[in-house]
C-alpha cells in the first residue's frame, strides 16, 4: 500500500469496465496512457519515506532474479526497498523506476505492495481493523467515476480476505500501512482483521490530538524524572511538531500514559511510560505490544528515559544504550554572557546591535508566513556552506516541524520571538517551559549573511525566560552534528544531561 509507486504501462480499460480480473495477476485499473503521464508515482520526498513498497522474502529473491541489487533491502526476510537519489529531479525513487521511460524495470514480477496501488492496505484510525482504500494521491482515481471504483473494491477485497491472502499479511504485517487521512476507506477486511489480531491482546490506542496536551503534561508532572531538569523530549510540543515524519499516538497500561510513534521501519515508545508508580508493569505491556505490532524488526524500543530512571529499568533487566546528551546553561550565563568564557558570543552580539540595531518583539501568528520564507532561505544557505548528507536530511525533515510550530504555537504552549532588520523578519526563535525553572529553546532561525544576529536572537530570548524565572536553559541534543555540538560547547554548557535508549535483553 504505498502511493508514488508504480508507473508502468498498463492493460487499457474501457470506460465502463475496470481492467482487472482478481487472480494472481491484479490487473491495474488505471490505463497506461494516465499512468505514464503521472508525475506522482514512484517518486518519493524523504529517502526513508514509510511509503517505499515493502517486499516479501520470496519477493526480493524474484526482484533480484530480475535485475534488483541486493543491497537495496535492509533484510532478505522481508523489507522495505532502498530508495535512490532521482536522476531528473529532486527527492528519491524507487530503484526499479526507469525516470527516463516511466516503466518499472520488474514490473512483471512487481511485489503485492505495487499490484494492489492505487488501492490500499492500511490499518483503521484506532489500529483495530484492517481496510481496504484508495488513494486520493492517485491523480486518475479523483476522476474515476464511483461505480468503477466500487467493483474493483469488492473483487480486491473478496480477493485479499481469501485464506492465502491473509496468511501472507499476517506473516509480513508490515504490508498493510498505518492509517493516512487521504485514502478513502472502501471496504472493512473482516478476515484478515481477526487473522492479524489472532494470539494478540486488543489494545485501544488513539491518535494523538492537540487536545491530548493537558493530559499527557499531567502525566509527566508525576513521572519520575521529569521534575528539575528534566530532558527536552518530556513535553508534548517537542514531540506533536513532528507528526508529518511520524504518527503518534497513545495507549494506557496500567494507568501509565504510553506515548508510540510509528516510524518506516515499526512503532517504538518516544518516552518512558508517564505516570505515577512503579514501571515494571507498564513497561512489560508497552514492549509486548511493540513486539506484536512490529514482528522481527529491530525498532522495537523506548527512547528519552531520564537518567532517574535508568537504575529501575536496569533492575528490571532492560538493556540501557546512553544517547546524545541535552545541554544545559545556567539562564544567567546565557543571558549575561559576562566573562573571558563568553567573550567571543558577547562580541558577535555587540557587533549585531552596533551594524544593525535591531529590535527583538514577541513572535505573532500573523508573522507564520514570513518565518516560514525565512527558514527555507536559512535551509538554503546551510545547503550552500556544505552541510553533509545527514546534516541536509536533518533539515529537509525540519521544515514541517518549523511550520507546524509556528501555526500551531499557541495551541503547543510555545512562546517565541522575532528580530526584524530593516522592517523584515530575519530571525526566529520558538520555546517552552519543561519546569517552572527550566525554560527549553525548541526552535531558532536566524540568517547566516547577517553576522552576530543569530548570537543576538539566542541571547535575548534566554533573558526573556531569566526574567520570567528561568533558572535553566535546555537547549536540547546536537543531532550528533560536529558543526552543532561546537556552537552549543561554545556557550559552555553547565550540565549534559544523560539522555537513555531502553531495549529488551
Amino acid at each position: 500500500m504505498r502511493p508514488h509507486l508504480m508507473t508502468s504501462p498498463f492493460v487499457p480499460v474501457s470506460p465502463t469496465i475496470p481492467s482487472r480480473s482478481v487472480g494472481d495477476t491484479l490487473l491495474q485499473i488505471v490505463p497506461s496512457a494516465a499512468c505514464l503521464r503521472c508525475d506522482v508515482c514512484c517518486r518519493f520526498p524523504e529517502r526513508d519515506s514509510f511509503l517505499r513498497p515493502f517486499f516479501t522474502a520470496d519477493e526480493i529473491k524474484t526482484a533480484i532474479a530480475a535485475g534488483l541489487g541486493p543491497e537495496r533491502f535492509s533484510s532478505p526476510d522481508g523489507a522495505q526497498i532502498d530508495l535512490v537519489p532521482n536522476p531528473t529531479g529532486e527527492g528519491y525513487v524507487c530503484p526499479a523506476f526507469d525516470s527516463a521511460t516511466s516503466q518499472c524495470r520488474i514490473y512483471d514480477v512487481r511485489p503485492l505492495d505495487c499490484r494492489l496501488y492505487p488501492f490500499a492496505l492500511m490499518w483503521d484510525a484506532t489500529h483495530a481493523q484492517v481496510v481496504l482504500g484508495w488513494d486520493t494521491k492517485c491523480p486518475y482515481l479523483r476522476d474515476l467515476s464511483s461505480p468503477l471504483v466500487n467493483q474493483a473494491a469488492d473483487d480486491i477485497a473478496q480477493w485479499i480476505e481469501q485464506d492465502a491472502r491473509a496468511e501472507t499479511l499476517a506473516r509480513y504485517p508490515r504490508l498493510i500501512g498505518r492509517f493516512q487521512d487521504d485514502v478513502i476507506v472502501l471496504r472493512t477486511l473482516p478476515r484478515v482483521s481477526k487473522r492479524l489480531q489472532q494470539g494478540k491482546a486488543w489494545v485501544a490506542t488513539r491518535a494523538l490530538m492537540p487536545q491530548d496536551r493537558a493530559r499527557i503534561e499531567a502525566a509527566l508532572a508525576v513521572s519520575a524524572g521529569y521534575q528539575s531538569t528534566p530532558l527536552a523530549a518530556a513535553s508534548f510540543a517537542y514531540h506533536y511538531i513532528w507528526r508529518h515524519r511520524l504518527t503518534y499516538f497513545w495507549a494506557d497500561f496500567h494507568d501509565h500514559i504510553c506515548l508510540f510513534a510509528e516510524s518506516p521501519d515499526g512503532v517504538f515508545m518516544v518516552l518512558p511510560p508517564l505516570g505515577a508508580g512503579p514501571l515494571a508493569q507498564p513497561l512489560a505491556a508497552a514492549f509486548r505490544f511493540m513486539r506484536e505490532r512490529n514482528g522481527s524488526s529491530p525498532v522495537t524500543r523506548i527512547e528519552n528515559v531520564s537518567e532517574a530512571c535508568v537504575d529501575e529499568v536496569r533492575a528490571l533487566g532492560y538493556r540501557v544504550t546512553a544517547k546524545e546528551p541535552d545541554y544545559l546553561y545556567y539562564a544567567s550565563d546565557l543571558a549575561d554572557l559576562s566573562g573571558e568564557s563568553f567573550k567571543s558570543p558577547r562580541a558577535a552580539c555587540n557587533r549585531f546591535v552596533r551594524e544593525w540595531g535591531g529590535v527583538i518583539e514577541p513572535y505573532e501568528h500573523r508573522d507564520n508566513r514570513a518565518c516560514v520564507s525565512l527558514f527555507h532561505e536559512w535551509r538554503e544557505q546551510k545547503q550552500g556552506a556544505g552541510a553533509d548528507d545527514w546534516a541536509w536530511a536533518l533539515l529537509e525533515d525540519a521544515a514541517g516541524a518549523h511550520e507546524t510550530a509556528l501555526s500551531a504555537a499557541l495551541e503547543l504552549g510555545l512562546t517565541g520571538a522575532v528580530v526584524r532588520v530593516a522592517g523584515r523578519i530575519r530571525a526566529y526563535t520558538l520555546g517552552l517551559w519543561l519546569y517552572p525553572s527550566v525554560f527549553c529553546v525548541l526552535l531558532e532561525v536566524a540568517d547566516r549573511e547577517i553576522i552576530g544576529l543569530g548570537p543576538f536572537v539566542f541571547r535575548e530570548f534566554c533573558r526573556q525566560a531569566r526574567a520570567k524565572g528561568a533558572w535553566w536553559i535546555n537547549t536540547m541534543d546536537d543531532s550528533g552534528l560536529p558543526s552543532l555540538a561546537r556552537s552549543k560547547q561554545w556557550y559552555h554548557p553547565a550540565r549534559l544531561l544523560p539522555n537513555s535508549i531502553v531495549t529488551e535483553s
